[in-house]
């Protein structure tokens, strides 16, 4: 792509003009934010207008977003410091606005990753510490222009395009949720995952090839993680691929961020083939964290246990593995949780205290135990009808979009009331409570898992047999297109 150059800035108004006539169809409450880029001196014009009225409004920023604002004015009224990265504006009247300049540069200079760094040419920036918000209108719209060859790819739900302005959703979530924002030069991929759209963005030095194999990887990874129920549980999501010369496997840290919208940030070996990729289970575990709300530290074995029980059980449903592997998979990670189980404190306490403790195998595969039992419970009272895939599609059609923190009893009972059943609930207290690793003996006896040596057998006269291939039984993924690229 081509070097930006200063020649295209004094057109830029007129674009940002253009654009907001995408506002037309929006909705009058909450906050309507207008963004322009100047990518020579990397910062963003942000006008922030609020049509409702207000005695006082207080405006925010996360820590050190005042040493990123200047030229903060208020159009019509006075603006106050309230405090570190906090404004107050009283008297504010219907369709009052904000005008600033954001320095996204000076974001990614500072030691803070979580907060910007740059990768090449393109900033990944947090927006909120750049972003004002109001604190009692949560969430808004934006209407984005950028210049070209210039892109900007946020969590952040797109409703449309108009030339070089694209107008977005900005999703109501808790203000210390993570998110990152991509700016610069790049290209972001859009995939059709049946009904839904995942918005792919390859980041780092990568030869067209090298971008052909990633995206068909995220492609076969997204694919698998909508055998859960038949979809993506979300309807837009956001996949970050941090690509480079990496030492190592061919996939590195992935995590996921739910701050204004739902993302997934993985680091991948640039020069990978499609096979070690497929060998991989990160980037399906990470897409399965789509299918629950966030649960905070009490939750994390349910939370990471979800995401370890699928991230084999769906490749086996998509065809990525054999019934044989995916058992097999699933009995090494409950080797590795039961090698470093901690009997000294309970698996909730150990949840709370993984990071600390570095107990991660301990929590993640008790967590996978967890669901496994609930799964097959579920599924042998009800003949085969109702299991973990369904109370969650259930939970998906009610509540997985409302974007708040669930307590993790509270997340298992609902998904009890769901399908009508007391198994999630019981099993949640029974697990929480326990010291050590749970056994699962008598469990592998009735679907048939029988050790021999460092093998595992599938045993086809088991009483529970036919749960355990239903489990994951392969089954046709929603279809997947790729669509235009920006």
């Amino acid at each position: 792509m081509r070097n930006v150059h200063a020649a295209i800035l004094p057109g830029l108004r007129g674009l940002i003009a253009a654009g907001l006539a995408l506002f037309a169809a929006a909705a009058a409450a909450g906050a309507r934010y207008e963004l322009g880029y100047e990518p020579v001196a990397e910062r963003m014009r942000v006008r922030l207008c609020i049509d409702a009225a207000a005695a006082v409004r207080e405006f925010r920023l996360q820590r050190g977003g005042a040493d990123y604002v200047e030229d903060l004015r208020r159009e019509r009224g006075e603006l106050r410091p309230s405090g570190e990265a906090r404004w107050r504006a009283a008297d504010w009247r219907a369709g009052e606005c904000l005008t600033y300049v954001a320095k996204l540069g000076a974001v990614v200079q500072g030691r803070d990753r979580e907060v910007g760094s740059r990768v090449g040419e393109v900033l990944l920036v947090a927006p909120q510490a750049w972003l004002l918000q109001d604190a009692t209108t949560a969430g808004g719209e934006a209407v984005v222009t950028m210049p070209p060859d210039q892109a900007f790819a946020p969590p952040w739900q797109e409703l449309a395009r108009d030339g070089a302005a694209t107008r977005y959703t900005i999703p109501a979530t808790p203000f210390g949720w993570s998110a990152m924002i991509a700016v610069g030069r790049f290209e972001e991929t859009r995939l059709r995952v049946g009904d839904s759209l995942a918005r792919l963005t390859i980041l780092g030095t990568t030869t067209a090839g090298q971008r052909a194999t990633l995206r068909g990887w995220v492609e076969r990874a997204l694919a698998a993680a909508a055998t859960g129920y038949g979809d993506l549980p979300l309807p837009q999501v956001q996949v970050v691929l941090f690509a480079g010369g990496r030492r190592g496997p061919a996939v590195g840290f992935g995590q996921s961020l739910r701050g204004q919208g739902n993302a997934v940030h993985i680091q991948v070996d640039a020069n990978a083939s499609a096979a070690a990729l497929d060998a991989d289970w990160t980037a399906v575990h990470e897409f399965s964290h789509w299918a629950h709300p966030y649960l905070g530290d009490d939750g994390a074995w349910l939370a990471e246990g979800l995401a370890s029980y699928w991230q084999y059980v769906l490749r086996a449903r998509s065809g990525a593995l054999t019934p044989q592997q995916a058992w097999s998979e699933l009995d090494a990670g409950f080797g590795r949780g039961l090698r470093t189980a901690d009997d000294s404190r309970s698996l909730a306490e150990l949840s709370q205290a993984m990071h600390a403790r570095r107990a991660y195998y301990a929590v993640y595969w008790s967590g996978a135990a967890f669901w496994l039992t609930a799964d097959v419970e579920l599924r042998k009272r009800s003949g085969g009808r109702i299991g973990i895939d369904t109370a969650l599609q259930r939970f998906h059609a009610c509540c997985l979009e409302r974007k708040r923190e669930w307590g993790a009893e509270e997340f298992v009972a609902k998904l009890d009331a769901l399908v009508g059943s007391d198994v999630l609930r019981r099993e949640y207290r029974a697990f929480a409570a326990r010291r050590g690793f749970p056994p699962l003996d008598a469990l592998y006896a009735r679907l048939g898992l029988q050790r021999d040596g460092d093998a595992l057998q599938l045993a086809d006269d088991a009483p529970d047999a036919a749960i355990r291939d239903a489990i994951v039984r392969r089954r046709a993924p929603p279809p997947t297109e790729r669509a235009s690229s920006q």
